[in-house]
């Protein structure tokens, strides 16, 4: 390669607005993204993962931040303001409580573990290490830790540095891993 190449830009520019969009519609999977992008030879791996994990990071700061300001949004105080409440949730009178499903001992602990890793994001020892956890690996799903995190003192500066860290060393792992098996056949 020599140089500066438009389809690395180009697919820079796409990864980073699929990230974003996939950071906040958990339906869409940015990990298949970095594999097809792979798959299909469109561009290296670097910027395809940078890309994919920059718009992780605008998408998960957009929740943080959201989370952080989200009691001061116009919507939410004028519809406190018509409830009658202050922040007090109504339900719909049609609603009716749900019988949770029964689950197995497995995956019980599993939650348990999941709930007591989102219960530490708060604590200011604790809060960056899960973040980091939950940027690389995914245990416990970032979303969550975005939102919950934002609820806390934790500062955005740091939460979006080791978000983008984290989800950069996720993608380039994906991206190089199947840039590496792709080349066996």
């Amino acid at each position: 390669m020599t140089g500066f190449e438009w389809a690395d830009v180009l697919a820079l520019l796409t990864s980073i607005g699929f990230g974003t969009v996939s950071a906040l519609l958990p339906i869409l999977n940015a990990e298949t993204y970095v594999i097809a992008s792979q798959v299909s030879a469109v561009a290296g791996p670097l910027p395809i993962a940078v890309g994919v994990a920059t718009g992780q990071t605008i998408g998960k700061m957009l929740l943080f931040l959201g989370a952080r300001s989200g009691r001061e949004l116009a919507i939410l105080r004028r519809r406190r303001h018509l409830r009658g409440g202050a922040g007090v949730w109504y339900p719909p009178e049609s609603a009716s409580p749900k019988q949770p499903k029964p689950v197995g001992p497995a995956r019980a602990r599993f939650r348990a573990f999941v709930a007591k890793l989102l219960s530490l994001v708060g604590q200011k020892r604790w809060g960056l290490p899960i973040v980091g956890l939950a940027a690389v690996i995914g245990i416990p799903p970032l979303y969550p830790v975005a939102l919950l995190a934002g609820a806390t003192t934790m500062r955005a500066v740091w939460f979006a540095l080791v978000v983008l860290l984290g989800r950069i060393a996720r993608f380039v792992l994906v991206a190089l891993g199947i840039t590496g098996i792709h080349g066996w056949f």
